[in-house]
């Protein structure tokens, strides 16, 4: 159930976050702002958490964790960052 619930928060952080991006990048390029660099820090930052999480999946002693133990670990590691900046950017757009 925890884990769900941290997934779930993860999930919708990380697509609020991914709209907001895409948003500004829009706006930006509609006003003949160059867009590639900004979209692709972002796309870095993604990539970048994402494959810590796979190195910390693949730790010997993640790996013989039982499955619902290593998820949970996984998902409260995923979790903390981008929902506070999900939170944030949120709060701060109205």
């Amino acid at each position: 159930m925890a884990t769900a619930l941290l997934g779930a928060a993860t999930a919708v952080s990380v697509t609020w976050l991914t709209f907001m991006v895409l948003m500004i990048s829009v706006w930006g390029a509609a006003s003949g702002a160059a867009v590639g660099g900004f979209l692709g820090g972002y796309a870095a930052c993604l990539a970048g958490g994402a494959a810590l999480l796979v190195a910390l999946a693949f730790l010997p002693p993640v790996r013989r964790m039982a499955p619902p133990r290593r998820w949970l670990l996984l998902a409260a590691v995923a979790c903390p960052v981008p929902l506070t900046l999900a939170v944030v950017t949120w709060v701060s757009a109205g």
